[in-house]
């Protein structure tokens, strides 16, 4: 609970200065905050420069008198390029490429921690016919998840998993999971009870002309012509339509689309955290608007129980309704990979989870 109070997503901010804004700091470049550091500059797309907080609540923090944020696409190679060449001292999201070649470098260290993400696909269920459960079922059968983790390994690092984080104690064991329709290598059953669903849900001939949003980031671009072929493989036809990130977050919350690719995010990785912001009725980043009233039913039961045996058991209630009656259509989870220059000190990236809790840097000092 004290995790979650002090994510980096819950902020406090003063109420005059909402007010002032009209309520929407999206275009706030200073506005007053208790962190570390303090706004300096910014160059839109270019670079953040923040100062020393002298006013900081923790005495003595932080270390460095000030950062220096660049913009780079994540897992880009400019990214990877301004590490490897000294212009920047640490990066988060390096592709895999650089990772290795970081690990390889004398005075350089680099690892990977797990990301508080899921990767998926949002079908629209205010819109015909995806609001039936058969169909959306048919196109979570169609994905060939293995292969989905393959066709990024030199852009981003990920692993297979279902609707529960895959490295985390509530979730079905990989090779227990690797066994069910949806998630083996081999794709041929689930082929087939894809196109026997759609044929019963009416749909023996396919769907056509389905607008497909994609987020334009480098691995959900590479993603998105894949999934747009398993799809085909079933009968759906999709069209493709990139948008920025800031069109993608307005679409998707409207509604104005018919599948969508992208990710979200949790501040931890107990279900009763983010099973009712992702999948629940009225959930901020329920995308999908996914309901389901026996999920419904389960989520106080997983909120208030205590013993761990019998919680683990009413999650494994709810990943089987997810299984049959789709929220979302999981793509893959993430990775992150970190690089950084030897003489960086004071942080120890190996126990992190997540990117977003992450950034306050106020341990972090320059050997040099």
């Amino acid at each position: 609970m004290l995790g979650a109070f002090a994510s980096g997503w819950n902020i406090i901010v003063r109420k005059k200065t909402l007010e002032e804004h009209n309520y929407s700091l999206r275009q706030v470049m200073d506005y007053p905050g208790t962190g570390p550091f303090r706004h300096k500059k910014r160059v839109d797309k270019e670079v953040w420069v923040m100062a020393r907080n002298p006013e900081y609540w923790n005495e003595g923090l932080p270390y460095l008198d000030g950062l220096e944020f660049y913009h780079f696409d994540a897992f880009s190679p400019p990214l990877g390029a301004a590490l490897l060449s000294g212009r920047i001292d640490y990066a988060r999201l390096l592709d895999p490429v650089t990772l290795a070649k970081v690990q390889n470098t004398p005075g350089m260290t680099g690892t990977n921690f797990y990301q508080s993400v899921i990767q998926a696909v949002w079908v629209n269920n205010a819109k015909k016919p995806f609001d039936d459960p058969r169909v959306r079922r048919a196109m979570h059968l169609a994905f060939d998840r293995p292969a989905l983790v393959e066709v990024v390994k030199e852009v981003a690092p990920m692993l297979v998993g279902g609707f529960i984080y895959p490295f985390s104690e509530w979730a079905t064991p990989p090779p227990k999971l690797a066994e069910r329709p949806g998630y083996q290598t081999d794709t041929k059953a689930a082929i087939k009870e894809a196109k026997q669903l759609l044929a019963a849900a009416g749909h023996p001939n396919g769907i056509k002309g389905v607008d497909f949003l994609v987020r334009d980031a480098p691995s959900f671009k590479t993603w998105a012509p894949a999934v747009q072929e398993m799809l085909k493989d079933i009968g759906i036809e999709t069209n493709l339509r990139t948008v920025q990130v800031s069109v993608w977050f307005e679409e998707a919350q409207a509604s104005k689309f018919d599948i969508t690719i992208s990710a979200i995010v949790s501040a931890l990785m107990d279900p009763s955290d983010y099973f009712r912001s992702w999948y629940g009725q009225d959930g901020p980043q329920n995308y999908s608007k996914w309901s389901n009233q026996d999920f419904e039913a389960l989520l106080p039961q997983i909120d208030r129980e205590l013993d761990a045996a019998k919680r683990k058991e009413l999650v494994r209630k709810a990943e089987a309704i997810f299984e049959q009656d789709p929220p979302l259509l999981p793509v893959s989870w993430e990775k992150i990979n970190d690089g950084w220059h030897n003489y960086v000190k004071g942080h120890n990236p190996y126990n992190y989870f997540g990117i977003f809790d992450v950034v306050r840097f106020d341990t972090f000092w320059l050997d040099k």
